[in-house]
C-alpha cells in the first residue's frame, strides 16, 4: 500500500503456532518453535503470528527497525484504505503496489538517515 513498505511485497506468511505445536502460550520459547518459526518466515522480510504479533528481519537493525514501523504504518493505512472502499461502497478494488514497483523501490530499502531521528525519538 505504502512505498516505505515495498519489502511488503515480497509477501508476509502467518505462522500458525497450532500447526508447529498444538496448544502453547504462543511464545516461541523453545529451539523446534523458532525453527518452525524460521520455516515459515523463509526469505520473506516479515511474518504475522497469529494470536501474538509479527517477526521482522533484515540485514541490519536499523533496516529491522525501520521495517518494523512501515509494516505497523502499511497495515493502518491498509485498514484505512479498505474502510474508504467500505464506506463510499464502491466495486472498485485498492491498487496496491505492483511486484515491480516494489523492487524498484527495494534498492532503497535503508534506514540509515531515518534511523539517528528514531533512536534520539526513542531516547
Amino acid at each position: 500500500m505504502y512505498h516505505q513498505s515495498a519489502f511488503l511485497a515480497a509477501g508476509v506468511p502467518v505462522f500458525e503456532i497450532r500447526e508447529a505445536a498444538g496448544m502453547t502460550n504462543m511464545l516461541i520459547e523453545t529451539q523446534p518453535l523458532g525453527a518452525a518459526l524460521a520455516k515459515t518466515l523463509a526469505d520473506k522480510p516479515a511474518a504475522l503470528m497469529r494470536g501474538h504479533g509479527a517477526v521482522v528481519v533484515a540485514d541490519t537493525i536499523p533496516n529491522v527497525v525501520g521495517r518494523s514501523i512501515y509494516l505497523d504504518l502499511n497495515a493502518q493505512i491498509q485498514l484505512q484504505a479498505m474502510q474508504l472502499v467500505e464506506l463510499n461502497r464502491r466495486q472498485s478494488p485498492i491498487t496496491a503496489i505492483s511486484p515491480e514497483e516494489a523492487q524498484k523501490y527495494a534498492a532503497s530499502d535503508n534506514y540509515a538517515r531515518a534511523w539517528e531521528l528514531w533512536k534520539k525519538k526513542a531516547k
